[in-house]
């Protein structure tokens, strides 16, 4: 057995199984991070399903799931509870995994939807929709979608022009950024009080209206996506060495790079149709993965953490306030863990 899983000079935590061409290079940590992350999610679905409005015991649940049950427990359990819980997994898998791609792609571990313009462009995206054209907040999903489209497709061509440049590009998001929020703020002004009040939460980021068919469309979408980000994994492997070491190694840095960001775009846009924007997840899960399993680019170990903060998170919201929107949650705890970064970093 010993000579299927060897060492090989491989760097730390990585073994290559297997012999000759039929041998694949495993990461145990990575492996180990998302099995954790695997049994914490099924914990917090359990939560999830018995907290709330209503609380359920253990025997209500397996009625329920088995196809018995009362038809308000169904209802509560099967309708409700079940697609937020799907929601909030793939919501922060499709986080997590563009998190990874936008932090590899500017070389800087403050590359995300939140810092680059996204979300803002998600939100502004979400007012014009309800404040101007007075489209609900359910159908404005499609609205936050386009807006962050558009600003990530802006601040991409002002940071391409003259050349690349992953500082460019986190100024370029900044400034925009800044610009779509007093224009956020405007609208948010002009509107009557229960206009504005419908559209402050929309903005928020929540799980609590997400239904069976916005799941089933980002499990499919989504699933796509994610699909076609690990094929390309090489790719973002080869970027995190360095633009002029990829160009040496054969790969053709420019073509891949956008299709990383539009891959990564998709991923952040599905997300935001499906429950408006959330910050910090994508700026979370690459660090706290990259710190747990001592990979570059963790793709599928930032998806599990995502997946495991976002449904934590809602958790949370569930039970110390009564329906707080997810973003609250999300924005609080990013806060709180990069000011443990700092004074962590200030007492070495």
């Amino acid at each position: 057995m010993s000579h299927l899983i060897q060492r090989g000079g491989l760097p730390k935590g990585q073994w290559r199984v297997g012999t000759g061409k039929y041998s694949v290079i495993v990461h145990f940590r990575s492996w180990g991070v998302c099995l954790a992350c695997s049994i914490l999610l099924l914990a917090l679905s359990l939560v999830a399903l018995r907290v709330g409005t209503a609380s359920y015991g253990f025997a209500d649940l397996w009625e329920v799931l088995s196809g018995g049950g009362e038809k308000r427990a169904r209802l509560v359990i099967v309708e409700w509870r079940l697609p937020r819980i799907l929601a909030g997994i793939v919501v922060g898998a499709l986080l997590g995994m563009s998190g990874v791609v936008f932090q590899t792609i500017t070389r800087n571990p403050l590359g995300s939807p939140d810092i680059i313009g996204f979300s803002m462009g998600a939100q502004t995206g979400i007012l014009v929709s309800v404040l101007v054209f007075g489209g609900s907040i359910l159908g404005s999903s499609f609205a936050a979608m386009v807006g962050g489209t558009l600003a990530g497709a802006v601040i991409f061509a002002l940071s391409s022009k003259g050349g690349f440049g992953g500082v460019r590009l986190i100024l370029a998001g900044i400034a925009l950024s800044a610009m779509l929020g007093s224009l956020n703020r405007w609208l948010l002004l002009q509107a009557d009080s229960d206009a504005a009040y419908g559209a402050a939460r929309a903005i928020t980021g929540t799980l609590t209206a997400v239904e069976w068919k916005e799941v089933t469309v980002a499990l499919a979408a989504g699933g796509v996506v994610m699909l076609l980000l690990l094929c390309a994994q090489r790719q973002l492997h080869l970027l995190a060495l360095g633009e002029q070491r990829a160009s040496t190694l054969g790969m053709r840095v420019n073509t891949e790079r956008a299709w990383l960001v539009i891959l990564a775009t998709l991923m952040v846009a599905i997300a935001t149709t499906t429950a408006g924007p959330i910050a910090f997840i994508a700026l979370l899960a690459p660090h706290i993965s990259k710190q747990l399993t001592g990979c570059n680019t963790p793709v599928v170990p930032a998806a599990a953490v995502g997946s495991t903060l976002l449904l934590g998170a809602d958790v949370m919201g569930q039970v110390w306030a009564s329906e707080l929107p997810v973003g609250v949650i999300t924005a609080a705890v990013g806060g709180f863990y990069f000011f443990g970064l700092l004074l962590r970093k200030e007492t070495r």
